[in-house]
């Protein structure tokens, strides 16, 4: 039994290291790839399914309409693409026929007063209404790291991108045919979609994603945001950095994208009222680490409503634009301990 086997590592020894030799040479990255960190992999997806930036439409579909350009002749267009839009106004539809703050009820009933929880899909985003009666009452079950299909976020694979189930989930279709009814529709309902919703986010780069793909003026007409997120371990801990080996953070788990998504928030203009709820797997280790991760949140001043509530233990924190909130009674400062004693 040892005389086959060390004859076998005889005959298949030289061929492994053939087999090595010639994949080093000629295909590093059958090699390279299976030592890649899987967060590595991942982060390399979602940039291939991420979605398209704000393209210019070349004709308008707001009004009121661009005024017709200039030409040699007057009349006559330059091109087909300068060609003047025509609106066809509604003076007879009966829904035109009413007040505009009527229509707006309209509107609000069908596109507006919810919980739009915005998706990340194969390069595009998308959003799906909330299963609960009120945005407290809203089914976040998750699994493991991730949604799961009873939640109201559907089912994301492992990468964190929206995967349909096996019964197809509806989304992004109850918006759209009001919108695309005619062009007055549009300009008068488009505003409300943004500014009575509250927009629910699981994903960073969703957030990052929205404010790229979107006009300005829409993204700053959103009133109502809401963020849950799962801190990975060890965000600004550079104790741990330093210590452990692989210890990289690709976005949207890194510190540069936690900062970069606080900046974005800061600069929304009509925002209003603002809910974060952040978990990490035991808490920081020291209040510094702690102090380091909401400091990005001082940034974003002046709003009516702003909530932080954190799912582990800690200090009281003070002088914050922020009304922070823990699971259980925070640990009292060590200077009140000193004095009680």
């Amino acid at each position: 039994m040892r005389a086959s086997g060390v004859l076998l590592s005889i005959f298949c020894g030289p061929c492994v290291c053939i087999y090595v030799g010639f994949a080093a040479c000629f295909c590093p990255g059958r090699l390279r790839r299976r030592s890649e960190p899987e967060d590595k992999r991942r982060f390399e997806r979602r940039q291939r399914k991420a979605p398209r930036p704000l393209v210019v439409r070349k004709r308008a579909l707001s009004i009121p309409l661009p005024e017709e350009p200039e030409t040699e002749e007057p009349g006559v267009p330059s091109s087909p693409e300068e060609l003047k839009q025509t609106t066809i106004f509604q003076e007879k539809s009966r829904l035109m026929a009413l007040p505009l703050e009527l229509r707006e009820m309209i509107y609000k009933a069908v596109l507006g007063n919810d919980v739009m929880h915005v998706i990340h899909k194969e390069n595009k985003l998308g959003h799906l209404r909330c299963k609960a009666n009120s945005e407290k009452a809203c089914p976040k079950r998750w699994h493991g790291v991730g949604p799961c299909a009873d939640s109201c976020w559907g089912v994301v694979d492992s990468s964190n991108i929206w995967m349909p189930v096996e019964e197809p989930q509806g989304s992004d279709g109850d918006v759209l045919p009001l919108l695309q009814t005619c062009r007055q529709v549009y300009s008068e309902a488009f505003p409300l979609l943004y500014s009575t919703n509250t927009f629910s986010f699981i994903d960073l780069d969703c957030l990052r994603y929205l404010s790229a793909t979107i006009l300005p003026s829409r993204f700053n007409a959103i009133k109502s945001l809401r963020i849950e997120w799962y801190l990975t371990w060890p965000l600004y801990d550079v104790f741990a950095q330093r210590m452990l080996f692989n210890t990289a953070l690709y976005p949207p788990h890194d510190e540069a994208t936690w900062e970069d998504i606080w900046r974005i928030i800061a600069g929304m203009t009509g925002l209003q009222r603002l809910r974060v709820d952040l978990k990490y797997f035991d808490g920081f280790r020291d209040n510094e680490c702690e102090q380091k991760m909401l400091a990005p949140l001082r940034q974003v001043k002046g709003l009516k409503e702003f909530d932080v509530y954190l799912g582990w233990k800690g200090k009281d924190v003070t002088g914050a634009p922020f009304k922070l909130t823990r699971p259980v009674n925070t640990v009292p400062d060590d200077s009140s301990e000193e004095e009680d004693w």
